[in-house]
Parts: C-alpha cells; sequence; structure tokens
C-alpha cells in the first residue's frame, strides 16, 4: 500500500476509533523500508523484528498500531510535525536529536557494511579515491564514511539514491564499484542481488525507538519497561524473532515442569534415558557446531581487518629505502616489521629544501584497523606540517593541535623529529613521548639523545613543545627505533632492554645503515627465537658525510699513454678502496675495468706516438667508488661499442672492443661525454 493511501485510511479510521474505545491507545509508526528490522512483504503485510516487538507489545498494552512507510527523510520531517508518533530502529543523530527523543534501551546494534559485486578486490580504504559508491543520502553510515574520507583527502563519487535495495541494485548492475547499507539489510538482501560483503565494515551503532521531542513520552516509558523484560529472558519473543530474521530459525524452549519429567524419566528406564541422551548430545554437538562456525567467521573478519591494516601501514611508508634518495651527504635504510597484533608504527623521510633533510620516527597507541587509521592521518599531517613549518618544536605542537581537537578516542601518538642541515651536519630535533635515539659514533659508540622530551601528541592542545640541537661529524650517523625494539621477549618473557640495543650498535662501527639494520634484527630474533612478535619493529639509520671530508677523499692522477703506468692505477684503487673497507673482490672489479679502459685508450685514443696524459681521478660517494679518465684524444663513445657477430671466429672480433665490454659488465654504471675537446668517461661501482 502507498503512503498517500495510508494516510488516507488514517484520517477514515482514527476518529471513529476514538468513539469506539475511549481506552484504546492508537499508535502511528513511521518506517522506512529497512529489512529485516521492518518492511512491507509483496501483500503490503507490515514483518520484521521491529514488527513482531511492536505487536507484542500492543497486545499487551492495549494499543492499536497503524503504519506509515516511507523514506528516512520522511519519517523524520512526520515525527517532527506529529504526523506520527514514533520511528523505529533509528540511530541518534546529531541532526535531529534537538528534535526527538530516544528510548534508553537498544533495539540492536547495526554498523554500515561496504559491498561489491562477487571477484572484485575491494579492501583497500585508499583504493575509494575516484570510485563511485551508491549510499543513501540520509544514512548515518554514509555521513560517517564521507567525513573519514575527507580526513584522509579521499574523494570517492558519491551516488546518492532514495533506499538501500536501489543501493545493492546499482552495485548488481555495476552502475557503481561498491554501496553501503546497514549490515542487517545487508545479510537479508546480499544473495537476493547477487552481491557480497567486502572486508570493511564501520560505525558499530545502537538503533532505538524515536519519539518527537517532549510529546508522547508514555508510549517510549512503555517501550523501555517491555523492551528491558523481554532482553532479561533469554527466551523471549525479542531473542526468538533476532533468530527468525537473522538466521531463518525460531529457538526451541521448554516449560520449567518439562526438567523434573526428565528426571523421572532416567529413573524409570534406561532405554529412554538413552534416547533422551542421544537427543541432547545432537543439541550440542549442533550448537557447538554453530559456535564453532561464528567463531571461524569472527576469525576470518579479524585476519582481513589484520590484512587491511597492514596494507595501509606499509603502504604509507618509504617503499624503496634504500637507494631513493642519492646524495653524498649521507646514506639511509629502514624497515618495518608488523607484529602479529598490528600496530600503528610509521616512519618518513623527505627533503624540506635542498639541503634541509626531515626524519620522522611514531608510535600510535592502541592496535589495528584503528591505530593503522589514526596513524595514517598523523603520518600525512606531520609531513604536511613539515613541508610549512621546518622547526621541529612548532610543527609537534602544530599537529598536537590538530589531533587534540577532533580525538574524542583519546588515541595518541609518540614522535619523534629531526632536520638534519647537510651543509653544517646540525640535526635540530624534538621528541613527542617517543624512545630517544642514538647517536653513533665513527667508532661505534652511542649516546641517548635525551633533550627535548615532551608528552605525546593527542592530548593536550595547550602544550608548547621545545628543541634540541646536536653536531654530526664526519661519519657519525643517526639510529631511531620504536619500543617495539626494545622490549622485545624472549621465552621467558625478559625484555631485549636500551642497554642490549646499544652492545648491537657498537659491534656495527664500520657497517652501512642497511646492514647495521640487518645486524640490529639479527640480534633481536636471536634474542626472542621462537616467540612471534608481541609489537611492530621499526628501525631507522642514517650515515652522515661531510661535505668537506667528502672533497677530501677525491684523488686525483696524472698519467702518462704507457702501458707502465697501470700499476699506479691499481696502487691508487688499493689505497682508496683498503680506505673505506671495501670489500677485495670489489676492489679486483675496478681494477681489472680500469685495466681494460685504460689499454683502449693507450692504443686507439691518440693515433700518434707522442706523449698524451690521461687524468684520472677517484672519489668515494656514499657506499660507491667514482672512477673518472679524461684525455684528449680522438672522440670516442665506449658505449656504442660493438664486437660484431657471434657466428664469427673469436679471434676476428674486435679485442678492444671485448675488453670494453668486459670493464661495463664489472662496474654497476657507466657513463660517457664529451666536453670542451675531451673524452670524459665515468664509472661507479657499489662497494656496500
Amino acid at each position: 500500500m502507498r503512503p498517500i493511501a495510508y494516510l488516507i485510511l488514517l484520517s477514515l479510521v482514527l476518529p471513529s476509533s476514538a468513539a469506539a474505545s475511549a481506552a484504546e491507545r492508537r499508535v502511528v509508526v513511521g518506517f522506512p523500508q529497512n529489512a529485516p528490522l521492518i518492511f512491507t512483504d509483496t501483500d503490503g503485510q507490515v514483518k520484521g523484528i521491529v514488527a513482531d516487538l511492536l505487536s507484542y507489545i500492543a497486545d499487551r498494552e492495549g494499543w492499536k498500531l497503524y503504519y506509515l512507510p516511507g523514506t528516512l527523510t520522511q519519517c523524520n520531517q512526520r515525527l517532527e510535525n506529529g504526523t506520527i508518533d514514533l520511528i523505529p530502529g533509528i540511530a541518534k543523530s546529531v541532526p535531529w536529536e534537538a528534535f526527538f527523543d530516544y528510548c534508553n534501551d537498544t533495539i540492536v546494534v547495526n554498523w554500515g557494511q561496504l559491498y561489491v559485486r562477487p571477484g572484485t578486490s575491494f579492501s583497500d580504504i585508499l583504493a575509494f579515491n575516484g570510485k563511485a559508491i551508491a549510499v543513501v543520502e540520509a544514512d548515518i553510515y554514509y555521513q560517517y564514511l564521507k567525513t573519514l574520507l575527507d580526513k584522509f583527502d579521499i574523494h570517492p563519487q558519491f551516488v546518492k539514491v532514495e533506499d538501500y535495495g536501489s543501493v545493492l541494485s546499482m552495485v548488481q548492475r555495476n552502475k557503481v564499484a561498491a554501496g553501503v547499507v546497514p549490515r542487517l539489510y545487508g545479510a537479508y538482501y546480499e544473495k537476493h542481488f547477487r552481491v557480497v560483503r567486502s572486508p570493511i565494515s564501520f560505525k558499530p551503532t545502537d538503533l532505538h525507538f524515536a519519539v518527537a521531542k517532549g510529546r508522547n513520552m508514555e508510549v517510549m516509558a512503555v517501550l523501555d519497561r517491555q523492551l528491558e523484560q523481554l532482553k532479561a529472558n533469554p527466551n523471549s519473543l525479542f531473542y526468538q524473532s533476532l533468530d527468525q530474521w537473522t538466521q531463518g530459525v525460531r529457538k526451541v524452549s521448554f516449560p520449567l515442569w518439562i526438567k523434573p519429567l526428565w528426571v523421572l524419566m532416567g529413573i524409570i528406564g534406561i532405554m529412554a534415558l538413552v534416547v533422551l541422551g542421544n537427543i541432547i548430545l545432537r543439541r550440542q554437538i549442533k550448537r557447538q557446531t554453530e559456535a564453532l562456525k561464528a567463531t571461524i567467521a569472527a576469525k576470518e573478519k579479524i585476519e582481513s581487518e589484520l590484512t587491511v591494516a597492514r596494507e595501509i601501514q606499509l603502504q604509507l611508508v618509504p617503499q624503496s629505502p634504500h637507494g631513493t634518495l642519492r646524495r653524498k651527504e649521507f646514506d639511509i635504510y629502514a624497515t618495518l616489521e608488523p607484529a602479529r597484533e598490528v600496530g600503528g608504527d610509521f616512519y618518513d623521510y623527505f627533503f624540506i629544501d635542498r639541503n634541509s633533510f626531515c626524519l620522522i620516527i611514531g608510535d600510535v597507541s592502541g592496535k589495528g584497523v584503528p591505530a593503522a587509521l589514526f596513524m595514517a592521518m598523523s603520518k600525512t599531517m606531520l609531513k604536511s606540517s613539515a613541508r610549512l613549518l621546518v622547526e621541529p618544536e612548532y610543527i609537534l605542537a602544530d599537529v598536537n593541535r590538530e589531533i587534540s581537537r577532533n580525538n574524542p578516542s583519546l588515541t595518541f601518538v609518540t614522535v619523534f623529529i629531526g632536520v638534519l642541515d647537510l651543509r653544517r651536519g646540525t640535526l635540530t630535533y624534538a621528541s613527542a613521548g617517543h624512545n630517544p635515539p642514538l647517536l653513533i659514533g665513527e667508532k661505534g659508540n652511542s649516546v641517548l639523545l635525551g633533550e627535548a622530551q615532551c608528552p605525546a601528541l593527542g592530548l593536550d592542545e595547550t602544550f608548547q613543545y621545545h628543541q634540541a640541537s646536536i653536531q654530526l661529524n664526519h661519519r657519525e650517523g643517526l639510529l631511531l627505533y620504536t619500543d617495539g625494539v626494545i622490549e622485545a621477549q624472549d621465552h621467558r618473557e625478559r625484555l631485549f632492554t636500551q642497554e642490549a640495543l646499544m652492545n648491537a650498535v657498537s659491534m656495527t662501527a664500520a657497517l652501512s645503515p642497511k646492514d647495521r639494520i640487518s645486524a640490529v634484527l639479527s640480534r633481536v630474533r636471536e634474542f626472542t627465537g621462537n616467540r612471534p612478535l608481541d609489537d611492530d619493529l621499526t628501525l631507522v639509520a642514517l650515515t652522515y658525510f661531510s661535505p668537506d671530508r667528502v672533497e677530501d677523499d677525491l684523488r686525483t692522477v696524472y698519467l702518462k699513454n704507457d702501458l707502465n703506468e697501470i700499476s699506479r692505477l691499481n696502487e691508487t684503487v688499493e689505497e682508496i678502496s683498503g680506505s673505506v673497507g671495501c670489500p677485495t673482490v670489489v676492489a679486483q672489479d675496478i681494477a681489472l675495468a680500469l685495466e681494460e679502459i685504460f689499454s683502449n685508450i693507450v692504443f686507439y685514443g691518440f693515433g700518434d706516438e707522442l706523449e698524451h696524459t690521461i687524468i684520472f681521478q677517484m672519489a668515494v660517494e656514499a657506499g660507491a667508488l667514482i672512477m673518472t679518465l679524461q684525455d684528449e684524444g680522438i672522440p670516442f663513445n665506449p658505449l656504442n661499442v660493438q664486437i660484431g657477430p657471434k657466428e664469427k671466429p673469436l679471434e676476428e672480433r674486435d679485442q678492444g672492443g671485448m675488453g670494453i665490454i668486459l670493464a661495463k659488465n664489472l662496474v654497476d654504471r657507466m657513463d660517457y661525454r664529451r666536453d670542451r675537446g675531451k673524452n670524459i668517461l665515468r664509472m661507479e661501482k657499489r662497494y656496500r
């Protein structure tokens, strides 16, 4: 029956009913179609969990019920203007709390659920950006999701429809990528629409009966009293209806007087006891099977949430920590190993300007998806503030104000932030309740950066943060870490401790940041043994190279176009590679490559018998050896060398070309340019 028909019916029935029975209370119920809570079937009959409850209460209270369906917006307006007396199954909403009163007792708990087509992968919150998502405009779950995504600067295309059935229909017909409906509605209709639940659910919400502000208070009091009584009895209509509409079954309850009869039957005859025991055993098996299914489903949901949290966590930190930032002033490496129960660890590093390099490490309180989402928000805000404010104390104060003002859950985050001046080696830093990093000397000795310790972010928006500065010398380093490192436990629940970390670092004096982190992780794993991690392990290591000292490492040698000069080449390579701890096999590759290139220049580079000068330079840059050969000979690009077809005999091929090919394979990179009448060949070989 259409809403206009209901209005006509009410206008005709209510006056006559008032004359018929003054004691009978008439209650007009407005509702949106929201199966299985309350809906009209194909015959126009009102059914669902709420319909069962209202029918039960009406019989006991002498009420006469009239139902008026409509959209959620229409129902809200009708309740406000007095057309209806109550709306069932509605969540508390800030815009409407000024106009409605809500029953104290909750009918059921619902939450928002994202649905997609079968076979669609849509488990990452970051994948929302630009996707079309069907929603009901008045739905609180749409409003919450939109607010959440706006905070992370994620902007899907919301397609607004009138009801939840239209949402699932659009998902089925591939009109949108996904749709948002309440979980009870989705569970009831997902097979009908051939859609599936994604792992993404949000905003658990209590559903209540609502009446107009200050009106029908006696109705609200009756509903609260009846709901309290029904919920107190596990065999009541409330639980039977809930099972029927959510699981398709009704619980069977027996009168109390049967229990003594069971005992009597057991005493009378062994056969009756066996039969009765068999029935009970079957029921227990069935219940345990259902409980096991529920447990498995809950476990799968938790595992799905942990997977989403790990993806969020790992996608928001730099993906290639080694080699993405190639500057001669530093070498950096970082790692994050999530534990079984995902936390909120994160790190970041980036350039604020050409000579200011920012390092951040943090740890959010709590576990799971909420911590991962809070981590994403905190990291984004820190990076945005750092690019504008530069000074660590101002960055922390700005982010703390924003988090504290919108933090009803009282979640907090510890953060260490440092800004390194690459020209001078000055590190300016501040700590918001985070573990103090280690300053590591060139010989492996380490000290804690314990100054500028302030409270964590998110606790007090008025707190003023302060910073401190230290000077990094040539080849000194930093190690940033979270409490998952020093609080790692062995099988006897002993902690790894700060002292153990400093002892492990002392053995890494000559190691690169990558090898230093590998050594520390090996020591932690040796300590914990087979015990799984209780918290994330996050480490960031940096080694600083003073620009002045890097230039001092440059060696220039002037050679004649004579093969005897190869010995001077080898001496220079041996001296410089040995000074930086370069492995012998790497030094041998460099020497062989230089010998092939130098021989080629001597034999083919000048075209005469005169004496010429070849300039050789060798330098050390951030874990790599750089070799440069310059000559004023005939223009020649060795990168274009061809050694002839494979079918040609080896002795007939260009032997000089084969030597150049060998040299190219022995180094990591080879570049050529012609500049001011000179051939300039640059070779690079990493030694760590």
